[in-house]
């Protein structure tokens, strides 16, 4: 169990705990920074971190349990046991942010529960501590400490400790999960959205330190396949007024023609 800790008077984050949880949002290091700090502070055997949302399987964000625990928690806990856990209770029940103690939480009679007999005392568990972070759409997180026997269980003085620090801990943890969930989306985004943004982007904001204005439309025009008849028609002005402006654009950007002006355009859209 680790126990290199803080002193047991203390009620707020070091600066550089601080300042290394700041830096680790929305990173895959987040977890591990959290781990690190709390340890600081209680000891505890192991920890794990799942995110809860109505309708869908729970997500495990880290965890780093004892050998012995961590067999049962994949084949029997995240195969479906979570429903009987008293924490996914309060998940299900929308429990306010904060620390929970696994007591606290217990229904009455789980200790002779066949959850309680197949997984937490087979795991050897000997007390959970349990922080929640409600994210709202994007889900519910649990943070868990735990000890296993024969360490003794979680004192009201280090559940108050943790509660002290819970008020930093807690905006921290809904703030990273906002940020993975926002680099999730990002990059399970389908790439024809990318690019499709990408290529509006371009369309519309072609050259302009080069271009006037009319050049850049009919430049958008060429390049989405007007001839110089349909793009003058577009624009409401004179094929012959059509192919000035298309002569200067080509000008200003050294192209001799649509099929230059159309390969410029790949370039600079892969160089976005």
């Amino acid at each position: 169990m680790k126990d290199n800790l803080a002193s047991p008077s203390a009620n707020l984050l070091r600066a550089q705990e601080y300042t290394a949880l700041v830096v680790a949002l929305g990173s895959e290091h987040f977890f591990n920074e959290l781990e690190y700090t709390l340890s600081r502070y209680v000891a505890f055997d192991s920890s794990s971190a799942i995110c809860y949302n109505k309708n869908t399987a729970p997500q495990l964000l880290f965890s780093n349990l004892l050998a012995h625990e961590q067999a049962i928690f994949y084949a029997r806990f995240l195969d479906g046991a979570y429903v009987a856990s008293p924490a996914y209770q309060g998940f299900m029940n929308d429990y306010s942010d904060g620390v929970y103690p696994w007591t606290g939480l217990m229904p009455e009679g789980f200790m002779q529960s066949q959850m309680y007999m197949s997984y937490y005392r087979t795991s050897n568990i000997e007390d959970l501590l349990y922080i929640f972070v409600n994210c709202g759409d994007i889900g519910f997180i649990q943070f868990c400490l735990g000890r296993h026997s024969p360490n003794a269980s979680f004192n009201p003085q280090e559940i108050k400790l943790i509660e002290d620090i819970s008020q930093f801990i807690v905006p921290l943890l809904n703030k990273h999960w906002e940020f993975a969930a926002q680099k999730k989306a990002q990059e399970v985004r389908p790439l024809s959205s990318i690019v499709s943004q990408r290529v509006s982007y371009l369309l519309n904001n072609f050259e302009p330190d080069l271009l006037t204005s009319r050049e850049r439309q009919i430049a958008k025009l060429v390049i989405t396949g007007h001839s110089s008849q349909s793009a003058a028609d577009t624009l409401n002005i004179s094929p012959g007024t059509e192919r000035v402006h298309r002569a200067k654009l080509y000008a200003k950007l050294k192209l001799r023609s649509s099929s230059e002006l159309f390969s410029y355009f790949l370039q600079q859209l892969t160089a976005l």
